[in-house]
């Protein structure tokens, strides 16, 4: 994927690789383990941490939203979170 979110085939080994590379993106942008994704019921989550299904639901909720502005939003807010 490019940084604009479209697919870049040119550059990807495989859909595993893709899939792999994007994980590890996501977790270091969320400042936890990759094997939080990976783990059951919390295994290898980060104590205190976000679980590896609030991520993905975030993340879906987030992709549904069309409106750019809206998006934009959202980020302002969930940001405002991180900080306190």
């Amino acid at each position: 994927m490019t940084d604009a979110g479209a697919v870049d085939f040119k550059g990807a080994n495989s859909p595993a690789d893709e899939r792999a590379r994007l994980l590890g993106q996501i977790a270091d942008a969320l400042s936890i383990p990759v094997s939080t994704f990976h783990g059951r019921d919390g295994a290898g989550a980060t104590p205190g941490g976000p679980a590896a299904s609030e991520c993905a639901a975030l993340l879906a909720a987030f992709a549904r939203i069309e409106d750019p502005a809206h998006r934009k939003e959202c980020l302002a807010i969930v940001e405002r979170f991180a900080k306190r």
